[in-house]
């Protein structure tokens, strides 16, 4: 487990596997008997978990998910447990629709969100929006491993993934504020924060989507993603710089390791909003993030990362 300064929750791996076993007992047998394709059964099956009853049109299907459900009834499960239980059934179901797994952003690196959060934030509520929002891996993983009050807010364009978001929330308990929408028809919020994965989209689209997001996010607030490295390539990024100079700051740029992705060079690149009473910082945080799974690198490197928010004229958001 990666040594971060922040709260690192211990899942018991028995109950991970516990829940897994519900989800896709639940979800195979709404497929066998009704053809509901896997990745709906596990929104169906978190819906009949909550309901603490199935309400299907067969009494005996009924019987056979309420069975079901009830090998977890007596068991009281943490955040974390119940955000792997789902992401390991969502993988199944990805695989099962010959859907590449890249698109769930990996823990870890919402782990990692998390310690950025803490860096860059001093208050102790936020409304974190993701415009991406997907399966909700990257902004539950983050929420979870957090100390502060969240409101979480997700919009996806594919009907599923909104679907299992809104689940997932519902599990977690993290409210219903996911929206089947194009993230840049949405409006009428401001979050504190904006968390993201770019993943696989094009510059352009990148582009408009951090040019809108904009009007979402308060004043000196951030918006950290994930982006594929080839976004930095493009004879076009200066003309982008050129055109939200005076609405983002650049404020860091961390190149994950490729251990993490199979086919594409990914970073975590921080932006932040320019507002009333900004603070430049002197410096562009700039890092390479070795594998997690190599404990002395990751300390030094945090290290270095921690050092550079010392060193720094920099105010946290309030």
């Amino acid at each position: 487990m990666i040594k971060l300064s922040l709260v690192i929750l211990v899942v018991n791996q028995k109950n991970v596997e516990l829940l897994f076993d519900c989800f896709d007992q639940s979800a195979t047998l709404l497929y066998e008997k009704t053809k509901l394709p896997y990745l709906e059964g596990i929104v169906k099956t978190c819906e009949n978990i909550l309901a603490d009853s199935a309400n299907e049109s067969s009494e005996e299907l009924n019987q056979e998910l309420e069975k079901i459900i009830s090998t977890i009834s007596q068991v009281e499960f943490d955040k974390e447990e119940i955000r792997k239980a789902f992401q390991f059934a969502c993988l199944k179901g990805l695989k099962h629709k010959n859907i590449s797994n890249q698109m769930i952003t990996p823990e870890s690196i919402g782990l990692f969100f998390s310690y950025l959060v803490e860096k860059l934030y001093e208050r102790k509520d936020l409304v974190v929006y993701d415009p991406l929002v997907g399966s909700g891996n990257l902004i539950t993983s983050m929420a979870n491993n957090l100390e502060k009050s969240m409101t979480l807010i997700g919009v996806d364009k594919d009907l599923v993934f909104s679907k299992l978001t809104q689940a997932l929330f519902g599990m977690l308990n993290y409210g219903e504020d996911v929206y089947f929408q194009d993230a840049l028809t949405f409006s009428n919020i401001k979050a504190n924060l904006i968390v993201t994965d770019f993943s696989g989209l094009s510059q352009t689209d990148v582009f408009q989507l951090i040019k809108y997001n904009k009007e979402l996010l308060k004043d000196n607030s951030f918006l950290i993603s994930v982006i594929d490295n080839s976004f930095f390539d493009s004879s076009l990024l200066k003309e982008f710089i050129y055109e939200v100079k005076n609405d983002w700051h650049f404020f860091g740029m961390l190149v994950l390791p490729e251990t993490f992705f199979k086919n594409d060079k990914k970073s975590i690149f921080i932006l932040q909003r320019i507002g009333k009473d900004f603070i430049k910082p002197n410096k562009f945080l700039m890092a390479d993030l070795p594998d997690f799974n190599n404990q002395s690198e990751t300390e030094k490197v945090i290290g270095q990362i921690n050092d550079w928010f010392k060193q720094i004229e920099f105010k946290k958001v309030r």
